[in-house]
């Protein structure tokens, strides 16, 4: 009956070392790298000089906000997305 518990004991040191180490080998995973934000921002996709609104929603806020720096829009930066959007929109017509 002791022999039993002696090798129980080997496998699961044994079984314990190799799920150990097979961890402990695996590689580190892969660092994300943030995206940079375009040089030039494209909002007028289809070049007719009228940004629609729908073009507007699919820029970030930062990148609203440039847009609206390059075109000499003013726009409030404490606002919402969405009003950002509203207010260049109406600003361009």
């Amino acid at each position: 009956m002791e022999i039993s518990y002696i090798i129980v004991l080997i496998v699961v040191v044994t079984v314990g070392y190799l799920a150990w180490r097979d961890t402990s080998e695996a590689p580190a995973p892969a660092k994300k790298v943030a995206k940079s934000s375009p040089s030039v921002i494209k909002a007028d996709a289809n070049n007719n000089g009228v940004v629609s609104k729908a073009e507007l929603n699919k820029l970030t806020k930062v990148q609203l906000f440039d847009f609206a720096e390059k075109n000499s829009l003013k726009v409030k930066k404490s606002g919402t997305k969405a009003a950002v959007v509203n207010e260049i929109w109406s600003q361009q017509r």
